[in-house]
């Protein structure tokens, strides 16, 4: 009863997550092509360009999570993906965070050839990057927890 009421669970909040990947895909796609906001130079197509690449760092976040929530739903060990979800999360939030702080700053510096500053001291951005990591190093114990979990079973 308890783990088809999970499953069940998990099934709806993968069909959520899939709602809020298609909205975002749907909001990148729109703003990277410019309907959202036509117009505009060549400049300002480039910086529009370089500043949506965090964005892809966290739809990959999510869609990861939209993964771990359809694996859930078909009964898979909770350990192994929760432990999975966290190292490939706690990346892409790193990653996110790294592009937005320092990533976009120099690709603009690079791609407009003018002074520009080397970091954005973007305080959601470093938090989030920071929260990715943290996730990425608290996976390993969680990681070596389901191994010995599975060890027990064996044995028993």
């Amino acid at each position: 009863m308890r783990k088809r009421r999970s499953k069940r669970d998990a099934a709806i909040a993968r069909n959520l997550t899939a709602m809020v990947l298609v909205v975002l895909v749907l909001g990148t796609a729109l703003n990277a092509t410019g309907l959202i906001m036509p117009g505009g130079s060549g400049p300002a197509k480039t910086v529009q360009s370089i500043t949506m690449l965090p964005m892809l760092c966290y739809l990959a976040a999510v869609w990861m999570i939209h993964r771990a929530f359809a694996a859930l739903a078909r009964g898979d060990a909770v350990e192994q993906i929760v432990a999975k979800l966290l190292v490939r999360v706690g990346t892409c939030m790193f990653l996110g965070g790294l592009l937005r702080v320092f990533g976009e700053p120099w690709l603009t510096r690079l791609a407009l050839d003018q002074p520009w500053p080397l970091a954005n001291f973007d305080v959601a951005a470093i938090t989030l990057g920071t929260a990715g990591l943290f996730l990425v190093l608290l996976a390993r114990p969680l990681r070596h927890a389901a191994w010995m979990r599975a060890e027990l079973d064996a044995i028993l």
